[in-house]
């Protein structure tokens, strides 16, 4: 059994696949356990389950090295193989726009390849909402054009409540354009603002990627563009966002997932540099 773990800023997110099927997704934050630690003992439990034990790790994270050196220490130590992934300059059919490929995050790699072979037929925006919200934008054969970053719904409004004793979001009973109480103006406000901007950038880029159908070799396709939006704020999001806009739940699971399968294809050989 391989076991597929997403460790984000706050959260570590798992799920366990074997012999084709992938079960649910599982979560836990770090207000009590370490990410280094609560992984390590995440491993140790599955390895001792006689029924199905896990003989496999991989592990997409933007934890750093440190974190990274500890998971596969520990592995070692256990036995179990690892494969941590990192950004490559190409992986698994998507080219990375990056001038130093490794500095993009993992993460946003895993998202797009999921992208590339969950959604063939277009190009591709994939927004992604953790403690900060990417932007990518990918064409049909997958070239990753390049991204954004914005502060992420629980850093939206940090500063400006920090600086005033008199905000506070705490309380806050609806998602309103008019407000009548400080509480939900200051939620409401960091909503619709990401949302705004969420729409507004993926809308420009749209314009962008919908210029690609005429460069390509078949001009006389056009591709449409999809918007996929996954993460932990992607639930409170996405009613606000345009209806074009998909919400993938379990997204870089699902990248995960493919990773796995992928390399058990004869057809597709393992990126260079790969785990």
């Amino acid at each position: 059994m391989i076991l597929l773990v997403d460790a984000g800023n706050s959260r570590l997110k798992w799920s366990y696949y074997s012999a084709g099927t992938r079960s649910e997704q599982f979560a836990q934050d770090y207000s009590q356990h370490e990410a280094g630690i609560l992984l390590p003992l995440l491993l140790k439990k599955n390895v001792s389950n006689t029924d199905n034990p896990v003989s496999k790790l991989i592990l997409v994270s933007v934890l750093g090295d440190d974190f990274a050196q500890t998971i596969e220490e520990s592995c070692q130590t256990l036995k179990i193989e690892s494969q941590i992934i990192r950004s490559q300059a190409e992986a698994y059919g998507v080219k990375n726009s990056y001038t130093e490929p490794q500095c993009l995050g993992a993460d946003r790699s895993v998202g797009m390849i999921a992208a590339h072979h969950l959604r063939p037929k277009g190009h591709c925006i994939i927004v992604s909402c953790g403690t900060a919200i990417t932007i990518d934008a990918m064409t049909v054969q997958g070239d990753h054009l390049g991204g954004l970053i914005l502060p992420g719904l629980s850093q939206f409004s940090e500063q400006l409540i920090k600086k005033s004793a008199l905000l506070s979001a705490q309380g806050a009973t609806k998602t309103t354009l008019f407000a009548n109480n400080t509480a939900d103006a200051l939620a409401s406000g960091r909503i619709y603002g990401l949302v705004e901007a969420i729409n507004g950038i993926s809308s420009r880029m749209k314009i962008e990627l919908l210029k690609m159908n005429d460069l390509m070799e078949k001009p006389d396709i056009m591709y449409p563009v999809q918007i996929i939006l996954c993460g932990g704020d992607a639930k409170l999001l996405h009613p606000h966002l345009n209806e074009a806009t998909q919400w993938e739940d379990d997204w870089i699971m699902q990248g995960l997932q493919l990773i796995a399968e992928l390399q058990s294809s004869p057809s597709m050989s393992r990126p260079s540099g790969s785990e």
